[in-house]
């Protein structure tokens, strides 16, 4: 898979691993003191273990460098758990994989070709052993946390673990791992290689992981091509795992809160748009990294993305809540603080059940909702709509009738599209105000919140007059603007010609109906029309919301 020559990849590597023992990791926390080590056995494991760090250790986004690093910089960047972490465990090695990046630090400095003097070696290689040792307590000396219940066990790592005695891991039961391979739009570990070849010549199933940045100026989809071209891809050999897509807190005070500054739709956009474009050059979806906490704030509970494998993030001896959408984890990385080099996992079934979500692009996820199986009598499945109205209607978006019809010719009320798309935002929290803004919408009224919702949001601000008109019929221009606003109003430049005969570039809502023929989640009419004026039908609605959903 990589064309570089191990001498090559074991030089980066030592740099590497030089740069962090000489630079005395973490560089911004308190500096360790000399204590008392006690050593626990935990099970066949013997620890290392001491009184936790003072407080002033424990990670704010302000402690890594305030944006994200560069390929080249000698900058590691943000790791999986990033926003958990403690700066002492980011850079986390076993006992066995400290003695490798000791003896061979110290062999390329005998050889000198590390230009520093032995005083320097000594005493860089003597602050990365302490720090090593380092064990995240809260309070007196403990062991580390060990999973509940059965599983594989595994690992990740990054660039903060350049070097790993990779058989003594697998000899400790590592059977995967994870390896940061990009950061971004423009880092590259440098580690990468290495870790990769010597992960699969241990034995272990291994894969990339991807730690997204997501911003306006860097799509999901960029990212993803980015993360494929420097090792992040998949293959159907047994070996490779799918790329998994690492979204959680902001670690860079640059880039604003921990959302990145982003909006709950901006955000599921960008996941979307990541997700889309991995599939559509690997041939199956990525795995998603996240804690329950940040997914469920910064993507406003959404529930649409069930359909990806969880690798959850929860530092505990159980697991905890899920994110919005999943009811059960595929891999929960339960610690940063050992058996294993970087961070422990463990895989939610049996070493055949990892085998078929390495290979199996189809892999369904434990926490993926049961089959949909809701239906309507007036949907057949030869509908050309079919799979998208069942959809709809398994999401939560639209139950359709008492009787069990969905009536899809039928135009929707702009009240009714108001409640679709706050559903299709996952229901957030919500309290509409005392007194309607709308002077046609009583505080009576059945989609009064949600009608409020879209109007606080900014997806509507109603007619001049002060309405809002919740029974008539909403047009495909108007569906097309409220999409374009519910995706964040998105930069975007319509072209100079139109993509319809029948849309001037005059039209008031011109720049949003382009978008929405960009996005693809419009193809208009087969004579080349979009039919702006006309009444959306209810089929359409549904094939419009779930190609947003996955498009936009």
């Amino acid at each position: 898979m990589f064309n570089i020559p191990r001498i090559a990849i074991r030089s980066t590597a030592l740099s590497v691993a030089f740069a962090l023992l000489a630079t005395n990791i973490p560089a911004q926390a308190a500096p360790a003191t000399t204590q008392d080590l006690s050593t626990l056995t935990n099970g066949s494991e013997t620890s290392q273990v001491q009184e936790a760090l003072p407080e002033s250790d424990v990670l704010k986004p302000a402690q890594l460098e305030a944006a994200p690093p560069v390929t080249g910089d000698g900058n590691p960047g943000a790791t999986m758990g990033q926003g958990l972490k403690k700066m002492s465990q980011t850079a986390n090695l076993s006992e066995a994989s400290l003695k490798e990046a000791q003896q061979e630090v110290k062999a390329a400095q005998d050889g000198k070709d590390v230009a520093v003097s032995a005083h320097e070696f000594d005493s860089a290689l003597s602050d990365a052993t302490e720090h090593s040792k380092e064990k995240v307590t809260s309070g007196a000396a403990a062991v580390a946390i060990s999973p509940t219940g059965s599983g594989v066990l595994g690992m990740d790592v990054s660039g903060w673990q350049p070097i790993v005695d990779w058989d003594g891991e697998y000899s400790k039961g590592a059977r995967f791992a994870y390896i940061k391979a990009t950061e971004g739009d423009s880092y590259a570990s440098p580690s990468f290689s290495n870790q990769y070849v010597g992960s699969t010549e241990a034995g272990m199933m291994r894969g990339g992981y991807h730690f997204a940045i997501p911003t306006l100026e860097s799509t999901g989809a960029e990212q993803a091509r980015y993360f494929i071209a420097n090792g992040g891809g998949w293959s159907a050999d047994g070996r490779t795992l799918p790329g998994l897509l690492d979204i959680e807190y902001n670690p860079y005070s640059q880039l604003g809160d921990m959302c990145y500054d982003l909006s709950p739709a901006q955000m599921r956009a960008w996941i979307q748009s990541f997700v889309d474009e991995y599939r559509r050059i690997t041939g199956r979806y990525p795995a998603v990294y996240s804690t329950a906490n940040w997914w469920n704030t910064c993507t406003g509970n959404s529930t649409l993305f069930n359909y990806l494998p969880l690798h959850l993030a929860s530092y505990s001896s159980t697991p905890g809540a899920m994110p919005s959408g999943w009811t059960n984890y595929d891999i929960w990385q339960y610690t940063d603080d050992g058996p294993f080099s970087g961070d422990s996992n463990v895989f939610n079934g049996t070493l055949s059940d990892l085998r078929n979500f390495v290979t199996v692009p189809t892999y369904k996820p434990k926490g993926a909702p049961a089959t949909a199986t809701m239906t309507f009598r007036d949907v057949p499945t030869s509908h050309p709509f079919y799979k998208e109205i069942t959809w709809l209607a398994n999401a939560g978006i639209s139950t359709g009738w008492a009787d069990r019809t969905y009536r899809p010719d039928e135009s929707n009320s702009r009240a009714a599209m108001a409640a679709f798309l706050y559903r299709l935002s996952g229901s957030p929290a919500y309290t509409p105000p005392a007194k309607s803004r709308f002077k046609d919408v009583p505080t009576s009224h059945p989609f009064y919140k949600e009608i409020s919702w879209l109007a606080a949001t900014g997806i509507t601000t109603g007619w001049a007059d002060g309405t809002f008109r919740p029974d008539e019929n909403i047009s495909r221009a108007a569906m097309g603007a409220f999409l374009y606003r519910l995706a964040g109003s998105p930069s975007y430049a319509p072209t100079a010609s139109s993509a319809f005969k029948d849309v001037p570039t005059s039209h008031p809502f011109y720049k949003e109906i382009s978008w929405l023929a960009s996005s693809q989640i419009t193809t208009g009419w087969s004579d080349g029309t979009f039919r702006a004026e006309d009444a959306i039908s209810r089929a359409a609605m549904a094939a419009f919301i779930y190609r947003y959903s996955r498009i936009a």
